[in-house]
């Protein structure tokens, strides 16, 4: 049986790690690891003694270390020595975001999440977590956090510990794999030699260790790698267990069998954790059949959302005057696509004080257009190209519709060189398409996108990560093209977000703040978090939530085993900003909410039709994020005073949000997140699109309201940058 998630700490207690500290000797002394100046002797840098460096020499030391280079040889030898004195068996690990514009002051004693010294000893968790950044590639330090996130019931941190030492063992296993990554076969190989090594031979016979022995035998390191991945196998399967995650489950339980040598050995804890968990198994499954879950949401286990991850700061403060002041400035006062300011961001009145509110500055009348927006993030799915419909051509930044015939012009002329209306993706298999260039003065939708959020994706092949969201076509044994399954069903529907922000955050890296987190930029940081979902679940999948987010860094160039910034636990809190906060496109916002549970496959494709392909395509191809729009409170039927709605075929886009009755200075601005007589809106569905009850106070499901219409469009009232997104 897997932890009890309520009761982790007994456990955790009774295993004895958690009084167990280790200091910086324990950690790093005698383990042939070259941290610099932190393990360098106190007199020497770069193995020449200080007192007999010159002037050139130190000026070079210092300015290497982001030091002062004036003054004469003494006073630089005395310089160098102090910080040489002040880094000395000081490690600092996991630097952490600037968010001083956002009122957030993290100071020497927060800026980092970990800090040993050999007075200041650290505990299991953060131990293993310095052991893997100073051997990265060693799937025994993986399995040991692995096992400690699993002790502390963190399940799903514990899977991406564990899917990263399987992964490392596969590379020494699987011939085809060493070839993904150049040099990581060495690389691993290096790491196990190196961690059984450094075992002291023994004291009195002078022989090698047993395991040192083992080492030099013909089998080299894989006499290591069965004992690590069965471990490694069983962390998993515990841990998907206690997530719920029964398809998951499943499906690693016959991948295990296909490896084994001695199956009905490795096999049994298998078989008899399904045969304990199977009454578990099928109370879960018949509770979504029952209630309102999507067709992506069936398959998906669960985790809970109020639990502060181990290295997570937990210092934002969003009831701060100046957190709110900031958040009113970058999705209010330099919103360009609006000229009037009638609003600002304040904090609710919610008994736990951290929930954000829009209020009202001044008087704002009836049908008054009080906000727009433009989505910084947006995830646009192709759908399985099918004879039955016709081929849709969009700009993917404002999704404009193009005419017929723009892939292929827009193809040639950028093999001409004009590189105003498109980009390297209209050449990959999922191309993306822009709006003809309207002038020679104003910037295209292309250049718009490059430099807003299109920056390291531009050019790769994403084909696989759209076919991780939708149906598969394979050929029949008659070589008819069929449908065989949907990869819907694995959560997959926030990849494309997700991906997004990856690169957001990469590029910001490299222009303003090189440490900076992805579920910290501007755009996520204002955005509900663990103290927001108390009581709160968060579907969790292997391939979601852990396979395709690591597949998206590295092919963004990320080294998901060295490059801990893009940890586990930070994937988790972006998909779940993007799961409260995601919207979907106009289409599937403003009609009545149809739950569809099941759809069949395999579907072959000459019999689509269609009626059919609500059954068939996913069910929220195109999504979007609007993060000044997310802090507009939600309120049911009638309890709303203003409403929202897309600018139209213009700028699809472009979101509006105008009053429908007069609204007074100090009030709070509240509208509908659904149609609002949408019927099919469940209690269920509310709290899920929300991350909480919804507290507008009710009736919640009133259907006898009918809105007011959309007022007149009107081109002037809406700031110029508003018109393309």
């Amino acid at each position: 049986m897997p932890v009890n998630p309520t009761n982790w700490q007994r456990e955790w207690t009774n295993s004895g790690l958690n009084n167990r500290v280790w200091s910086f000797n324990d950690i790093f002394e005698g383990q042939g690891l070259d941290l610099g100046d932190t393990t360098e002797g106190l007199n020497e840098v770069d193995g020449q003694l200080i007192r007999d460096m010159k002037a050139l020499q130190l000026r070079a030391a210092l300015g290497s270390r982001s030091l002062s280079t004036e003054g004469t040889v003494p006073v630089l030898r005395r310089r160098l020595q102090d910080y040489k004195r002040q880094v000395y068996h000081q490690y600092r690990a996991l630097p952490r975001s600037d968010l001083s514009h956002w009122g957030i002051q993290r100071d020497n004693a927060r800026k980092y999440a970990i800090e040993i010294t050999d007075d200041d000893g650290i505990g299991a968790l953060d131990m293993y977590t310095c052991a893997i950044l100073a051997s990265p590639y060693n799937p025994a330090y993986w399995l040991s956090r692995a096992y400690c996130h699993y002790q502390q019931a963190f399940f799903d941190l514990a899977i991406g510990d564990a899917y990263r030492a399987e992964y490392l063992c596969d590379v020494l296993y699987d011939t085809h794999r060493r070839s993904l990554q150049h040099g990581l076969y060495t690389r691993i190989c290096h790491a196990l030699e190196q961690h059984i090594m450094v075992q002291p031979r023994d004291s009195i016979t002078g022989n090698l260790s047993a395991e040192a022995t083992l080492l030099r035998r013909f089998n080299g390191v894989n006499f290591f790698t069965p004992t690590i991945r069965k471990a490694t196998q069983h962390v998993l399967a515990l841990s998907l267990m206690a997530l719920q995650c029964w398809d998951d489950y499943k499906t690693k339980e016959r991948l295990l069998r296909a490896r084994m040598i001695n199956v009905d050995r490795d096999l049994m804890p298998f078989q008899e954790r399904r045969r304990v968990m199977e009454v578990v198994a099928a109370k879960a499954k018949t509770t979504k059949e029952n209630t309102d879950y999507y067709y992506h949401e069936s398959r998906a286990g669960n985790a809970p959302g109020d639990r502060i991850y181990p290295h997570d700061a937990d210092d934002i403060d969003r009831a701060a005057v100046a957190f709110t002041d900031k958040a009113t400035d970058i999705f209010i006062t330099q919103n360009e696509s609006i000229p009037w300011k009638k609003c600002k961001i304040a904090v609710s009145d919610d008994p736990s004080n951290t929930q954000l509110k829009v209020i009202a500055t001044e008087d704002i009348t009836k049908n008054e257009i009080i906000f727009v927006e433009n989505p910084p993030i947006r995830g646009h799915l192709e759908l399985p190209k099918l004879p039955i419909r016709g081929l849709e051509l969009r700009c993917d930044n404002c999704q404009r519709g193009l005419p017929g015939g723009q892939l292929e012009k827009h193809a040639r002329e950028f093999e001409q060189g004009n590189l105003r209306e498109a980009c390297k993706c209209i050449t990959q298999p999922v191309p993306i398409l822009f709006c003809p260039a309207p002038n020679d003065s104003d910037p295209t939708c292309a250049e718009n996108a490059q430099a807003r959020y299109h920056f390291q994706v531009c050019g790769e092949d994403w084909a696989w990560l759209h076919d991780a969201m939708r149906p598969i076509k394979v050929l029949d044994s008659e070589e008819r093209p069929c449908y065989k399954y949907s990869c819907e069903t694995q959560s997959t529907l926030l990849s494309l977000l997700l991906r997004e922000i990856f690169d957001i955050t990469l590029h910001r890296r490299e222009t303003h703040d090189p440490n900076l987190m992805a579920h910290e930029i501007d755009e996520l940081v204002a955005l509900e978090g663990p103290r927001n979902w108390t009581n709160r679940r968060f579907p969790f999948s292997l391939t979601a939530n852990v396979h395709i987010p690591f597949n998206i860094l590295l092919q963004l160039g990320v080294d998901i085993f060295r490059d801990l910034s893009f940890d586990t636990w930070v994937i988790q809190l972006v998909l779940r900003k993007l799961t409260v906060n995601a919207i979907p496109c106009r289409s599937d916002r403003f009609k009545y909410t149809t739950i569809i549970k099941h759809k069949t496959f395999p579907k072959w494709e000459d019999e689509l039709k269609i009626e059919d392909l609500p059954y068939f395509d996913p069910s929220f191809p195109k999504l979007y994020l609007y993060p000044g729009h997310s802090l507009f409170n939600h309120a049911c039927r009638t309890n709303f005073n203003a409403s929202w709605a897309p600018y139209g075929d213009e700028n699809p886009n472009l979101m509006i949000l105008w009053s429908f009755k007069d609204i007074k200075k100090g009030d709070e601005i509240r509208i509908p997140y659904f149609y609002p007589l949408d019927t099919g809106v469940s209690t269920s569905i509310l709290e899920r699109a929300l991350g909480r009850p919804c507290n507008c106070g009710g009736p919640h499901l009133d259907a006898e309201y009918v809105p007011p219409p959309a007022p007149a469009k009107n081109k002037q009232s809406i700031g110029k940058k508003g018109k393309r997104s």
